[in-house]
Protein backbone atom coordinates (compact mmCIF):
# COMPACT_ATOMS: atom_id res chain seq x y z
CA UNK A 1 0.00 0.00 0.00
CA UNK A 2 1.42 3.41 -0.98
CA UNK A 3 1.07 6.18 1.61
CA UNK A 4 1.49 9.95 1.55
CA UNK A 5 4.31 9.70 4.08
CA UNK A 6 7.56 9.20 2.11
CA UNK A 7 9.39 5.86 2.33
CA UNK A 8 11.91 5.65 5.14
CA UNK A 9 15.28 4.19 4.27
CA UNK A 10 17.72 3.64 7.11
CA UNK A 11 21.21 2.34 7.61
CA UNK A 12 21.02 2.56 11.38
CA UNK A 13 18.81 1.35 14.21
CA UNK A 14 18.07 2.19 17.81
CA UNK A 15 20.95 -0.03 18.87
CA UNK A 16 23.67 0.89 16.42
CA UNK A 17 24.70 0.03 12.83
CA UNK A 18 22.11 -1.94 10.90
CA UNK A 19 24.55 -3.64 8.52
CA UNK A 20 22.82 -2.76 5.27
CA UNK A 21 19.25 -3.18 6.55
CA UNK A 22 16.83 -1.24 4.35
CA UNK A 23 13.51 -0.21 5.92
CA UNK A 24 10.65 1.24 3.90
CA UNK A 25 6.89 1.49 3.89
CA UNK A 26 5.35 -1.32 1.90
CA UNK A 27 4.16 -0.86 -1.66
CA UNK A 28 1.19 -2.55 -3.28
CA UNK A 29 2.11 -6.04 -4.41
CA UNK A 30 4.52 -6.81 -1.57
CA UNK A 31 1.86 -8.71 0.45
CA UNK A 32 2.70 -12.27 -0.74
CA UNK A 33 6.40 -11.80 0.01
CA UNK A 34 5.66 -10.40 3.47
CA UNK A 35 3.16 -13.16 4.26
CA UNK A 36 5.69 -15.85 3.35
CA UNK A 37 8.10 -14.26 5.82
CA UNK A 38 5.46 -14.06 8.58
CA UNK A 39 4.50 -17.72 8.12
CA UNK A 40 8.13 -18.80 8.43
CA UNK A 41 9.14 -16.49 11.28
CA UNK A 42 9.13 -17.68 14.93
CA UNK A 43 7.81 -14.22 15.87
CA UNK A 44 5.03 -14.23 13.27
CA UNK A 45 1.37 -14.36 14.27
CA UNK A 46 -1.90 -14.61 12.36
CA UNK A 47 -2.37 -10.86 12.79
CA UNK A 48 0.88 -9.97 11.04
CA UNK A 49 -0.55 -11.36 7.79
CA UNK A 50 -1.44 -8.69 5.24
CA UNK A 51 -5.08 -9.81 5.20
CA UNK A 52 -5.52 -8.54 8.74
CA UNK A 53 -4.74 -4.98 7.63
CA UNK A 54 -7.40 -5.39 4.95
CA UNK A 55 -9.88 -6.37 7.66
CA UNK A 56 -8.95 -3.34 9.78
CA UNK A 57 -9.31 -0.97 6.82
CA UNK A 58 -12.60 -2.50 5.70
CA UNK A 59 -14.29 -2.72 9.10
CA UNK A 60 -12.84 0.23 11.00
CA UNK A 61 -11.91 2.49 8.08
CA UNK A 62 -8.49 3.07 9.61
CA UNK A 63 -5.42 4.04 7.64
CA UNK A 64 -2.74 1.36 7.75
CA UNK A 65 1.01 1.28 7.32
CA UNK A 66 3.46 -1.56 7.12
CA UNK A 67 7.21 -1.11 7.43
CA UNK A 68 9.33 -3.79 5.79
CA UNK A 69 12.94 -4.56 6.66
CA UNK A 70 15.14 -6.04 3.94
CA UNK A 71 18.69 -7.26 3.70
CA UNK A 72 20.05 -8.08 0.24
CA UNK A 73 16.50 -7.80 -1.16
CA UNK A 74 15.21 -10.43 1.29
CA UNK A 75 12.47 -9.61 3.80
CA UNK A 76 13.82 -9.83 7.35
CA UNK A 77 11.00 -8.14 9.28
CA UNK A 78 7.61 -6.44 9.12
CA UNK A 79 5.90 -3.92 11.39
CA UNK A 80 2.18 -3.35 10.59
CA UNK A 81 0.57 -0.29 12.20
CA UNK A 82 -2.85 1.42 12.01
CA UNK A 83 -3.83 5.00 12.74
CA UNK A 84 -6.75 5.21 15.19
CA UNK A 85 -8.46 8.61 15.16
CA UNK A 86 -10.38 9.68 18.24
CA UNK A 87 -11.54 13.19 19.10
CA UNK A 88 -12.13 12.32 22.76
CA UNK A 89 -8.93 10.46 23.63
CA UNK A 90 -6.67 11.74 20.83
CA UNK A 91 -5.17 9.95 17.84
CA UNK A 92 -2.87 6.99 18.37
CA UNK A 93 -1.05 4.29 16.42
CA UNK A 94 -1.80 0.66 17.21
CA UNK A 95 -0.12 -2.56 16.14
CA UNK A 96 -2.68 -3.95 15.69
CA UNK A 97 -6.38 -3.06 16.05
CA UNK A 98 -8.82 -5.98 16.45
CA UNK A 99 -5.78 -8.12 17.28
CA UNK A 100 -4.43 -9.53 20.52
CA UNK A 101 -0.91 -9.82 19.07
CA UNK A 102 1.11 -7.36 16.99
CA UNK A 103 4.26 -5.28 17.17
CA UNK A 104 7.46 -6.03 15.29
CA UNK A 105 7.89 -9.37 13.56
CA UNK A 106 11.61 -9.81 12.90
CA UNK A 107 14.24 -12.53 13.08
CA UNK A 108 17.39 -10.51 13.76
CA UNK A 109 18.41 -7.66 16.02
CA UNK A 110 19.16 -5.12 13.31
CA UNK A 111 15.78 -5.59 11.63
CA UNK A 112 13.97 -5.51 14.97
CA UNK A 113 15.43 -2.27 16.23
CA UNK A 114 15.41 -0.69 12.78
CA UNK A 115 11.67 -1.31 12.54
CA UNK A 116 11.15 0.04 16.07
CA UNK A 117 12.98 3.20 15.04
CA UNK A 118 10.80 3.55 11.94
CA UNK A 119 7.60 3.10 13.94
CA UNK A 120 8.71 5.61 16.55
CA UNK A 121 9.55 8.14 13.87
CA UNK A 122 6.11 7.67 12.28
CA UNK A 123 4.46 8.30 15.66
CA UNK A 124 6.41 11.53 16.11
CA UNK A 125 5.78 12.66 12.53
CA UNK A 126 2.03 12.17 12.98
CA UNK A 127 2.19 13.71 16.48
CA UNK A 128 -0.10 11.06 17.97
CA UNK A 129 -0.65 10.40 21.65
CA UNK A 130 1.28 7.13 21.59
CA UNK A 131 2.22 4.03 19.62
CA UNK A 132 0.87 0.81 21.13
CA UNK A 133 2.67 -2.46 20.33
CA UNK A 134 0.72 -5.58 21.26
CA UNK A 135 3.68 -7.91 21.46
CA UNK A 136 3.17 -11.67 21.74
CA UNK A 137 6.71 -11.82 23.06
CA UNK A 138 9.70 -9.49 23.09
CA UNK A 139 12.37 -10.44 20.62
CA UNK A 140 14.87 -8.34 22.59
CA UNK A 141 14.48 -6.14 25.68
CA UNK A 142 13.55 -2.50 25.10
CA UNK A 143 13.11 0.55 27.29
CA UNK A 144 9.49 1.17 26.24
CA UNK A 145 7.01 1.34 29.17
CA UNK A 146 4.24 -1.22 29.43
CA UNK A 147 1.29 -2.30 31.53
CA UNK A 148 0.86 -5.58 33.39
CA UNK A 149 -2.73 -6.31 32.40
CA UNK A 150 -3.01 -9.07 29.81
CA UNK A 151 -1.95 -12.71 29.70
CA UNK A 152 -2.44 -15.38 27.07
CA UNK A 153 -3.30 -19.05 27.58
CA UNK A 154 -1.92 -21.91 25.45
CA UNK A 155 -2.20 -25.69 25.51
CA UNK A 156 0.14 -28.21 23.88
CA UNK A 157 -2.11 -30.66 22.03
CA UNK A 158 0.56 -33.23 21.18
CA UNK A 159 -0.45 -35.59 24.02
CA UNK A 160 -3.82 -36.27 22.39
CA UNK A 161 -7.39 -35.82 23.58
CA UNK A 162 -7.53 -38.72 26.06
CA UNK A 163 -4.50 -37.59 28.03
CA UNK A 164 -5.61 -33.95 27.88
CA UNK A 165 -8.96 -34.90 29.42
CA UNK A 166 -7.24 -36.89 32.15
CA UNK A 167 -4.95 -33.94 32.86
CA UNK A 168 -7.72 -31.40 33.39
CA UNK A 169 -8.35 -30.18 36.94
CA UNK A 170 -11.07 -32.21 38.67
CA UNK A 171 -13.70 -29.47 38.61
CA UNK A 172 -13.14 -28.70 34.93
CA UNK A 173 -13.15 -32.39 34.01
CA UNK A 174 -16.46 -32.72 35.89
CA UNK A 175 -17.99 -29.80 33.94
CA UNK A 176 -16.81 -31.27 30.63
CA UNK A 177 -18.33 -34.66 31.44
CA UNK A 178 -21.51 -33.00 32.67
CA UNK A 179 -21.82 -31.13 29.37
CA UNK A 180 -21.26 -34.35 27.42
CA UNK A 181 -24.34 -35.81 29.13
CA UNK A 182 -26.55 -32.75 28.54
CA UNK A 183 -27.78 -33.71 25.09
CA UNK A 184 -25.66 -31.11 23.29
CA UNK A 185 -24.49 -31.45 19.68
CA UNK A 186 -21.17 -30.24 18.26
CA UNK A 187 -21.64 -28.89 14.74
CA UNK A 188 -19.92 -27.05 11.91
CA UNK A 189 -23.17 -26.03 10.21
CA UNK A 190 -23.85 -22.94 12.33
CA UNK A 191 -24.92 -20.08 10.07
CA UNK A 192 -23.25 -16.68 10.28
CA UNK A 193 -26.56 -15.20 11.45
CA UNK A 194 -26.88 -17.77 14.26
CA UNK A 195 -23.29 -17.20 15.34
CA UNK A 196 -23.64 -13.42 15.30
CA UNK A 197 -26.81 -13.46 17.40
CA UNK A 198 -25.10 -15.58 20.07
CA UNK A 199 -21.94 -13.48 20.01
CA UNK A 200 -23.86 -10.18 20.20
CA UNK A 201 -25.84 -11.37 23.21
CA UNK A 202 -22.65 -12.51 24.95
CA UNK A 203 -20.81 -9.19 24.59
CA UNK A 204 -23.97 -7.32 25.63
CA UNK A 205 -23.87 -9.23 28.93
CA UNK A 206 -20.28 -8.05 29.35
CA UNK A 207 -21.18 -4.42 28.64
CA UNK A 208 -19.12 -4.23 25.46
CA UNK A 209 -20.23 -2.79 22.07
CA UNK A 210 -20.57 -5.50 19.45
CA UNK A 211 -18.67 -5.57 16.17
CA UNK A 212 -20.60 -5.33 12.88
CA UNK A 213 -21.67 -8.66 11.44
CA UNK A 214 -19.65 -7.81 8.35
CA UNK A 215 -16.45 -8.34 10.35
CA UNK A 216 -17.11 -12.07 10.53
CA UNK A 217 -18.21 -12.25 6.91
CA UNK A 218 -15.03 -10.49 5.79
CA UNK A 219 -12.86 -12.78 7.91
CA UNK A 220 -14.29 -15.79 6.12
CA UNK A 221 -13.78 -14.09 2.75
CA UNK A 222 -10.24 -12.87 3.45
CA UNK A 223 -9.09 -16.15 5.06
CA UNK A 224 -11.29 -18.84 3.46
CA UNK A 225 -8.92 -21.68 4.37
CA UNK A 226 -7.95 -20.37 7.80
CA UNK A 227 -11.25 -19.34 9.37
CA UNK A 228 -14.01 -21.69 10.57
CA UNK A 229 -17.16 -21.36 12.64
CA UNK A 230 -18.24 -24.13 15.01
CA UNK A 231 -21.29 -24.30 17.21
CA UNK A 232 -23.28 -26.13 19.84
CA UNK A 233 -26.95 -27.01 19.47
CA UNK A 234 -29.51 -28.32 21.91
CA UNK A 235 -32.18 -29.81 19.77
CA UNK A 236 -32.54 -27.37 16.89
CA UNK A 237 -31.46 -24.32 18.91
CA UNK A 238 -27.98 -22.87 18.48
CA UNK A 239 -26.77 -22.11 22.02
CA UNK A 240 -23.03 -21.45 21.58
CA UNK A 241 -20.61 -20.59 18.80
CA UNK A 242 -16.96 -19.90 18.18
CA UNK A 243 -15.05 -18.47 15.21
CA UNK A 244 -11.57 -19.98 14.96
CA UNK A 245 -8.47 -18.74 13.16
CA UNK A 246 -5.73 -21.14 12.03
CA UNK A 247 -2.06 -20.23 11.75
CA UNK A 248 0.52 -22.90 10.90
CA UNK A 249 0.04 -25.59 13.59
CA UNK A 250 -2.05 -23.38 15.88
CA UNK A 251 -5.80 -23.03 16.37
CA UNK A 252 -7.09 -19.78 17.88
CA UNK A 253 -10.73 -19.73 19.10
CA UNK A 254 -10.97 -15.98 18.61
CA UNK A 255 -14.60 -14.87 18.89
CA UNK A 256 -17.09 -16.90 20.88
CA UNK A 257 -20.07 -16.85 23.15
CA UNK A 258 -23.06 -18.75 24.50
CA UNK A 259 -26.64 -18.10 25.56
CA UNK A 260 -26.98 -17.42 29.28
CA UNK A 261 -30.25 -19.35 29.61
CA UNK A 262 -28.39 -22.60 28.82
CA UNK A 263 -25.56 -22.07 31.34
CA UNK A 264 -26.69 -25.09 33.41
CA UNK A 265 -25.67 -27.34 30.50
CA UNK A 266 -22.09 -25.92 30.50
CA UNK A 267 -22.10 -25.18 26.74
CA UNK A 268 -18.76 -23.33 26.89
CA UNK A 269 -17.04 -26.33 28.46
CA UNK A 270 -18.63 -28.56 25.84
CA UNK A 271 -17.64 -26.26 23.00
CA UNK A 272 -14.02 -25.70 23.91
CA UNK A 273 -13.42 -29.31 24.86
CA UNK A 274 -14.82 -30.54 21.54
CA UNK A 275 -12.69 -27.97 19.73
CA UNK A 276 -9.55 -29.21 21.52
CA UNK A 277 -10.38 -32.84 20.79
CA UNK A 278 -11.09 -32.11 17.11
CA UNK A 279 -7.90 -30.06 16.81
CA UNK A 280 -5.93 -33.01 18.18
CA UNK A 281 -7.47 -35.31 15.58
CA UNK A 282 -6.73 -32.83 12.80
CA UNK A 283 -3.05 -32.64 13.76
CA UNK A 284 -2.81 -29.16 15.29
CA UNK A 285 -0.23 -28.86 18.01
CA UNK A 286 -1.11 -25.64 19.84
CA UNK A 287 -4.45 -24.49 21.23
CA UNK A 288 -4.17 -20.72 21.71
CA UNK A 289 -6.99 -19.80 24.08
CA UNK A 290 -6.13 -16.14 23.61
CA UNK A 291 -5.80 -13.00 25.65
CA UNK A 292 -7.60 -12.22 28.88
CA UNK A 293 -7.40 -9.38 31.36
CA UNK A 294 -6.33 -10.29 34.86
CA UNK A 295 -9.20 -10.34 37.33
CA UNK A 296 -11.99 -10.95 34.79
CA UNK A 297 -14.43 -13.81 34.36
CA UNK A 298 -12.69 -14.82 31.14
CA UNK A 299 -9.39 -15.05 33.01
CA UNK A 300 -10.95 -17.26 35.68
CA UNK A 301 -12.60 -19.56 33.12
CA UNK A 302 -9.40 -20.09 31.16
CA UNK A 303 -7.32 -20.54 34.31
CA UNK A 304 -9.46 -23.58 35.18
CA UNK A 305 -8.04 -25.51 32.18
CA UNK A 306 -4.45 -25.68 33.54
CA UNK A 307 -2.91 -24.13 30.45
CA UNK A 308 0.38 -22.34 30.16
CA UNK A 309 -0.11 -18.72 31.17
CA UNK A 310 2.17 -16.12 29.58
CA UNK A 311 2.15 -12.38 30.37
CA UNK A 312 1.80 -10.26 27.23
CA UNK A 313 4.52 -7.59 27.07
CA UNK A 314 2.52 -4.80 25.44
CA UNK A 315 4.74 -1.74 25.02
CA UNK A 316 4.13 1.96 24.35
CA UNK A 317 6.08 4.71 22.65
CA UNK A 318 4.74 7.83 24.37
CA UNK A 319 4.68 10.91 22.13
CA UNK A 320 2.11 13.41 23.39
CA UNK A 321 0.81 11.18 26.18
CA UNK A 322 2.52 11.50 29.54
CA UNK A 323 1.73 8.02 30.79
CA UNK A 324 0.73 4.60 29.52
CA UNK A 325 -2.95 4.75 28.50
CA UNK A 326 -5.55 3.04 30.67
CA UNK A 327 -8.21 2.13 28.13
CA UNK A 328 -9.43 -1.22 29.48
CA UNK A 329 -13.10 -1.74 30.45
CA UNK A 330 -11.85 -3.06 33.80
CA UNK A 331 -10.53 0.41 34.68
CA UNK A 332 -12.70 2.28 37.17
CA UNK A 333 -13.44 5.19 34.84
CA UNK A 334 -15.23 2.87 32.42
CA UNK A 335 -17.42 1.09 34.98
CA UNK A 336 -20.34 3.52 34.61
CA UNK A 337 -20.46 3.29 30.77
CA UNK A 338 -20.14 -0.50 30.95
CA UNK A 339 -23.00 -0.71 33.45
CA UNK A 340 -25.15 1.58 31.30
CA UNK A 341 -24.48 -0.47 28.17
CA UNK A 342 -25.62 -3.65 29.90
CA UNK A 343 -28.96 -1.97 30.65
CA UNK A 344 -29.63 -0.92 27.06
CA UNK A 345 -32.14 -3.01 25.10
CA UNK A 346 -30.31 -5.72 23.19
CA UNK A 347 -31.76 -4.58 19.84
CA UNK A 348 -30.32 -1.08 20.39
CA UNK A 349 -26.83 -2.42 21.10
CA UNK A 350 -26.78 -4.22 17.74
CA UNK A 351 -27.42 -0.88 16.02
CA UNK A 352 -25.22 1.37 18.17
CA UNK A 353 -22.34 -1.03 18.84
CA UNK A 354 -20.93 -1.23 15.30
CA UNK A 355 -21.01 2.58 15.09
CA UNK A 356 -19.17 3.08 18.38
CA UNK A 357 -16.61 0.30 18.22
CA UNK A 358 -14.34 1.97 15.66
CA UNK A 359 -13.71 4.89 18.06
CA UNK A 360 -12.38 2.70 20.87
CA UNK A 361 -8.54 2.66 20.73
CA UNK A 362 -8.22 -0.49 22.84
CA UNK A 363 -10.13 -2.89 20.55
Amino acid sequence: MTNAIPPLATTGSARGPAHDIDIRLSDEGTEPECDRFVLSSPSGTFFHLSGWRSIVRGILGQRSFCFIARRENRVTGVFPISLVRNKLFGDCLVSLPLAVYGGVCADDEDSYFGLLTAGSKLARDLNVQYLEMRNRAEFLPSSFPGRDLYVTFTQDLSAGADKLLQGLPRDTRYMVRKSLKAGLEWTEDLSLQEFYEIYARSVHRLGTPVFPRNLFAQLRTEFPNHCRIFGVRKGKTAIAGVLCLYFNDQVLPYYGGSLAEYAKDAPNNFMYWNLMAQSCREGFRVFDFGRSKRGTGSFQFKSAWSMEVTPLPYRYELVRAREVPHMSPVDRKFQAPVSLWKKLPFACTKVLGPRLIRWIPSI
